[in-house]
């Protein structure tokens, strides 16, 4: 049984390493708009670029 638990929340662990890594992949390579990262940055803690 606790063999059990730990090789699903192992799974469930390199499940989300996997989905981090695409994603942050994914990003770089389609970003949001456009605009540089400082840009990205300011965007994704809420203070708007104007």
């Amino acid at each position: 049984m606790r063999e059990m638990v730990k090789r699903i929340v192992l799974v469930i662990f390199v499940l989300l390493v996997l989905t981090a890594i695409s994603g942050f992949f994914y990003m770089q390579k389609n970003p949001l708009d456009g605009k540089s990262s400082v840009n990205k940055a300011s965007i994704l803690s809420g203070n708007h670029a104007k």
